[in-house]
Formats: structure tokens, sequence, C-alpha cells
């Protein structure tokens, strides 16, 4: 059930995210759609007030090719050439700006100019050009060294309202190479344009040309194509580092919560492993005497003496003698107290490399791994005679004495066989009247 609701878990959130992608893609399509709808902005240069206008004509040998003002307000000039063998440049241009090479305006924010002019005259085309400052090429006091930016239009459609885009705009090939332009100035530029001008195509055709500038607008909207486009494609990388983050913090998160399980369990495994390891404990220890019972010495036997080891191992066997008597005199609880004493005293006298169990009733086993027949047989002599000393707090007049087999062998037989030979010596001991030790045969 718990897996099933993780797995909804997980499909709802990929569901969520898919929905959230799709609209995040329609709303930037939107975007890109909503752009050209967008606040336009404007700058009028002509009709204006007060607009430096030149006028400009290559020299005439014959002074018969000329040019001038009809009316310099309207800004409205003719330009007369004469076929007189001499190739002539003539047109005009306004200054945009304060007047010098290095003041002139940033048009580079506008897309378009709307252009209204009025031409009569023989010319197949006109020149429109914006001459641009170059802080690291152009010559302050030099007009003719800003950058030449330029587009022909055929003169019959000159008579019309024009747009022209920014982006028809090139530099003319002439002055790249008149001035030895570095590469990187020879691109289009209008972040510094110093002049506005148009002239007749060169060499200007023989005959009378009138031309009459009505409006000169630059339109653009206020935040351009580019930069819009650019703030959707910075929009998209913050969504995209956004959600890495979130996706981050969401992996972190879940890397922590299954850190703080994975360490729950690991405390409650090692909480059980100690409630096992008790239980396990209490299922091998006597209740009563704290010492292992026939469980837990079998086990121990099992794990350290199995046929064939090749191990020293000494053996006793301890029975009180006359348990039953002791018991039908001071009562059950009076024998535990017995018990418990003979236990503590068994404890007392053995290494804690020795082992002592209760075997069942009053019969206790002791086993003394690495330990010789003889070592085994002066240890089990000094229980018997400290347990005979031994005055009960309780039962003062009490006297208890124990029967003892003792025996020891290899192991490469199995230590049933080593029980078996010292439990006889325990009823031979017992036969012979109680109270001593009795070393089994064989051994």
């Amino acid at each position: 059930m718990k897996r099933n609701t993780n797995y909804r878990y997980y499909a709802n959130i990929r569901g969520s995210s898919y929905y959230k992608l799709l609209l995040c893609c329609l709303l930037t399509l939107l975007a890109m759609y909503a752009h050209r709808f967008f606040p336009t902005k404007s700058l009028i240069l002509a009709p204006a007030a007060e607009v430096p206008a030149y006028l400009y004509m290559s020299e005439s040998p014959s002074g018969k090719s000329q040019v001038y003002w009809i009316d310099a307000e309207q800004l409205r000039w003719r330009c007369v050439v004469v076929a007189d063998g001499q190739d002539y440049t003539c047109g005009f241009h306004i200054i945009i700006g304060g007047g010098q090479g290095s003041e002139g305006i940033d048009l580079s924010g506008y897309d378009r100019i709307n252009v209204d002019v009025d031409y009569s005259g023989n010319d197949q085309r006109l020149r429109f050009y914006m001459r641009n400052y170059e802080p690291g090429f152009s010559d302050i006091n030099r007009m003719d060294t800003a950058k030449f930016n330029n587009v022909y239009i055929p003169s019959q459609f000159v008579n019309e309202p024009l747009t022209l885009q920014l982006k028809e705009f090139s530099v003319g090939e002439w002055w790249i190479t008149s001035y030895q332009v570095p590469r990187e100035f020879s691109q289009p530029n209008f972040r510094n344009v110093v002049a506005f001008g148009i002239d007749l195509s060169y060499p200007a055709p023989v005959g009378q040309h009138d031309l009459k500038l009505n409006r000169l607008e630059f339109v653009g909207l206020w935040i351009s194509a580019e930069r819009w486009y650019f703030s959707i494609l910075i929009f998209w990388i913050c969504v995209i580092f956004a959600a890495g983050a979130i996706k981050l913090a969401t992996l972190r998160r879940s890397v922590m919560l299954e850190r703080l399980r994975l360490a729950k369990l690991a405390n409650q495994n090692s909480v059980l492993a100690q409630q096992s390891n008790k239980y396990k404990q209490l299922s091998m220890t006597d209740h009563l005497t704290g010492l292992l019972n026939r469980q837990g010495v079998t086990e121990y036997i099992e794990d350290h003496f199995a046929a064939g080891t090749e191990r020293l191992v000494s053996l006793l066997i301890i029975d009180i003698d006359h348990f039953k008597h002791i018991n039908d005199t001071l009562g059950h609880d009076g024998g535990d107290k017995v018990l418990r004493a003979i236990s503590s005293l068994i404890m007392d006298n053995i290494r804690q490399t020795d082992r002592a169990a209760r075997w069942g009733g009053e019969e206790f086993m002791v086993i003394f791994p690495d330990t010789r027949l003889e070592d085994a047989y002066n240890t089990a002599e000094k229980l018997r005679s400290k347990i005979a000393c031994t005055r009960f707090e309780a039962f003062p007049q009490l006297v208890v004495t124990v029967s003892i087999g003792v025996g020891s062998h290899q192991c490469e037989d199995a230590f049933y066989h080593l029980f078996r030979r010292v439990d006889v010596a325990l009823y031979q001991a017992k036969a012979q009247g109680r109270n001593r030790t009795v070393v089994a045969q064989g051994a």
C-alpha cells in the first residue's frame, strides 16, 4: 500500500511538472507573438526647427554645375548638372546631435526609418545614408571619416512615403577601400550617428534635380526584438536553473529523508539485535543461579570443542550431596539459597576463560579449556573443600558437601564421551561415601 502511495505521489509530481512546462511554452509563444504589439518610440528629425542642413557638390570647373537651396527651411534644394566632362557628386545632409563627430545620437534602438521625399529628375536611384562616428577610427574633425552606412532606393519609389529598415543599410565599399578600414569597423553601426543625408547616384546624371525632404522619422519598439527574445532566453535559463535547483533540493531532501529512514532502521535493527542477544542470553542462562543452563553450555561445547580439533579440555561434574533432604528440611526457598551460594563459590574459584553451568537440579558442570587433568583435579578439590567449610548465614547449622567427577581428554573424539566418563566418576564418588572427587577412568 505504501509503495502504491509513493508511486501515485511521484506520478502526480511528474504530471504537475509536465503541465507547468506546457504552460511555460505557451506563455513563451504568446510573449514572442505579443512583441509586435508593443508600444513604439519615435524620433522626428524633419521637419524640425533649426536643423543644421548642408548642401555639397563636386567643384565645377565651368561653374555651371551647381547646387543651391530653393527653400532652406523646407529642406528643398536643387542640383543642376551640366555636361562638361566632369563627374559630380551632389547631395545634402543634416547634422544630428551637437554638430561634432563625437556627439551624435544612438539610433541602434530603432529598427526602421519613415522617409517622405519629393524628387523630380532623371536619376534612376537615390542614395540614403547615415554617418556614424567610430571612436577607434574616425577623426572628430573630419566628417568624411565617419562610417558611411548607405542604401540605394530606385527613384520610382521615392515619391511615395518610404520605410527603410536599418538592416537594409550596409557600409559603402568605396569608403572601406578609400580609408583602408580595419575589418572590425567594416560592419554597420548606428550607435553614434552624426549625420543623415540623401544624394544622387555617382556620377550624378546630367540635368536638373529637385528634392525636398518632407519627413524623417526613426521608429522602433521600446524593447527591441533582440532584447525581448534575449529576455525570454534569460527567463528560460532562470526557469531551468530554478527547476534544477528545486530538483536538487528535492533530491537532497529525499537523500536526507532516506538517510534518516536508514538511520532509524539501523537503530531499530540495533535495538532488535540487542533484544535478540538479550533473549538469547536469557535462553542460555539459568534464571536462579545466573550460570549457563543446559542449552547454553551445549552451544558453548558445540562451538569450541567439536570432534577433531585436538584441543585439550577438562571437565567437572558437581552434585550436591543429599540435596533432597535439604529441600525437605529447609523448603524450596532454602534449597534455592543453597544453589545460589554454591554457584557463587564456583564462579569465585574459576578463571574467566572457564565456563560453569547448572546442568539440572542440584548438578553443576565446569569446563576448563586448555587445562591439564592435574590442574582440574586441584580446582575440584579446592571447590569441594570450600563448600564443605561454608556456613550459610540463614542456616548456621547446615553443612553442605558435594561429590565431583573430573576428567580430561583431547578433542579427537566427541565431547559426549568425556561427559559419559566423568558422569560415571561422579556416581563412583557418590558410591564411595560422597564428599569426594573421583577421576574418570581413561582420563
